[in-house]
């Protein structure tokens, strides 16, 4: 399965947790130059702000010695380190300094190394979990990792050296074009390591002409472009590069890789089987083996289904739902699709498949615990046995899995499973109301800590664990909606997408950690539910 699946939980919402223990990671401190994703204070006795990277652009503000400010963006140019200025986090850029003039106050949150939090509460992360597949490979060249180093500095890209090495490349031999080559998928790489696929794109892009003939070098370049674009939840657009690397190395295994997850999320069964024979053949891999199960099994269970389109959905239902059932689900997936687009500022670029199944047929396929009502994997999966109309609770079915799609998408699948689950709750209308004493006697009690952020699959937490996993995360989402609205949820989507951390997400989005998180849901709950 394509990272943690989400489901809807049958049943009430509420009952005992068992207890698990997860220890605490300690954010490392360090007083430096700023890079970009951190605080700062000045250390100038004025700094000048001006509006773009240039001396001679219009001055914005002048700040004083001592005065705190947030840095979004470190580009090194001419010699001169160039830092994004904003007031704070939640603000928008104010204009460009000199970096020199400012000090870090407080770490950025990177993947691994040493003093990086490692607990769940605030987890480092490797990539998106939505491909289930590793960013490609380097190149193999000889002196890339020379290359990388001159290109990546401090933190950030050095766009003056890669600038360089293009003038470089026009003028001179091919040793200077794969320089310039190089170049740019280091920065496309890093960009990559940084969740940030548009920005990859755009270097992955400017690599290939300078690529051209070499096939090795054209290959990587193209694989990673096609990732790039998975990661945007873009399948028809990434099968063309895709499809380009593997004309090029035709027994390269990544590629083929590649091309299956793309089918596989386009609902093309039969070509997502032979693409993963194809890499199960050339490099034998447990996930790809994984997927290519996952893939015959819907094929398997789809066999006999009917197929019907719309605009934004691709719906497949067995012959025990009823056509004009099946149509029905789709209108209110269409109505629904519209209702989330605006509350989520967020359009899906491929259409979604949903399956309809029966009960039996929904258990073989998903392997889904007895607690799930319904699932969403990347594919709505809903069983429908027995319903003849689109009842409420249906609805609700419906626009919860749908909330699933459009957070996965928005967020290259890095969104917690507290946050989607919450989140879906909410949209499909559930509020904490019973729940709240509960949840307030357990917080205070000590009891439930370790499962209220738990950011691996529920899917094999107990029917106890499960319910309240649901109903907590139900609460903290209800408490930002409250005090925050729709713009804190976007807010913290956008950052959960961006930010390395958990824990930097929550900075970033709501200005809060896990500990004021709770303590401000608990305060929720009390004033509005218990007294």
């Amino acid at each position: 399965m394509p990272g943690p699946r989400t489901a809807r939980l049958a049943g009430s919402l509420f009952a005992a947790s068992a207890a698990m223990a997860f220890p605490l990671g300690a954010l490392a401190q360090t007083q430096q130059l700023p890079t970009a994703a951190t605080t700062a204070s000045v250390t100038a006795d004025t700094l000048t702000v001006y509006a773009d990277m240039s001396r001679s652009s219009e001055v914005v503000r002048s700040l004083a010695k001592g005065d705190s400010v947030y840095v979004d963006l470190r580009i090194d140019q001419g010699g001169l380190k160039w830092c994004g200025i904003r007031l704070n986090a939640q603000t928008n850029r104010l204009g460009f300094a000199d970096c020199k003039g400012l000090v870090r106050t407080s770490a950025p949150m990177i993947t691994g190394g040493s003093g990086a939090a490692s607990s769940p509460l605030s987890s480092t992360r490797s990539g998106p979990v939505e491909i289930p597949f590793a960013r490609p490979a380097s190149p193999t060249q000889s002196g890339y990792a020379a290359i990388k180093a001159r290109v990546i500095q401090d933190g950030v890209i050095d766009s003056g050296y890669i600038s360089t090495a293009e003038e470089q490349a026009r003028s001179g031999g091919s040793s200077a074009v794969t320089r310039a080559a190089l170049a740019h998928y280091a920065a496309a790489e890093f960009e990559l390591a940084q969740h940030e696929p548009d920005r990859a794109i755009e270097h992955f892009e400017a690599m290939e002409p300078f690529a051209g003939q070499q096939r090795q070098l054209l290959y990587v370049c193209l694989v990673g472009r096609g990732y790039a674009l998975l990661l945007k939840s873009q399948f028809s657009a990434a099968l063309d590069p895709i499809s380009r690397a593997r004309k090029l190395i035709p027994n390269a295994a990544s590629a083929a890789m590649l091309a299956g997850w793309a089918h596989y999320r386009l609902n093309q069964s039969d070509d997502a089987i032979a693409d993963f024979q194809v890499a199960q053949r050339l490099q034998p891999n447990a996930t790809v083996a994984g997927m290519l199960e996952k893939a015959k099994r819907d094929k398997e269970a789809e066999g006999d289904f009917r197929e019907g389109e719309s605009s934004h959905f691709l719906v497949r239902y067995h012959g025990g739902a009823s056509r004009s059932l099946a149509s029905d689900v789709t209108h209110v997936l269409e109505e629904q699709f519209q209702s989330l687009r605006n509350e989520l500022r967020y359009t899906p670029p491929e259409p979604i498949a949903v399956i309809l199944y029966t009960q039996e047929s929904f258990r073989d396929v998903t392997r889904s615990p007895g607690w799930a009502g319904a699932l969403n994997d990347g594919k709505i999966r809903v069983p429908v046995q027995g319903i003849e109309t689109v009842s409420d609770g249906l609805t609700r079915i419906l626009r919860h899995e749908l909330t699933h799609s459009f957070i996965f998408q928005k967020t290259s699948g890095r969104a917690p499973t507290w946050l989607q689950e919450g989140l879906a709750q909410w949209m499909e209308g559930r509020r904490t109301y019973s729940d709240a004493a509960q949840l307030v006697a357990f917080y205070e009690q000590g009891q439930g800590k370790q499962l209220r952020y738990y950011d691996d699959s529920w899917m094999r937490f107990s029917p106890g664990q499960a319910r309240y996993a649901y109903a907590w995360s139900l609460a903290v989402v209800e408490m930002i909606e409250a005090q925050q609205g729709s713009d804190g949820i976007n807010r913290l989507l956008e950052a959960e997408r961006t930010e390395s951390s958990r824990e930097a997400a929550l900075r970033e989005g709501l200005r809060m950690n896990f500990s004021s998180l709770d303590e401000v849901t608990i305060d929720y709950l009390k004033k509005t539910y218990l007294q």
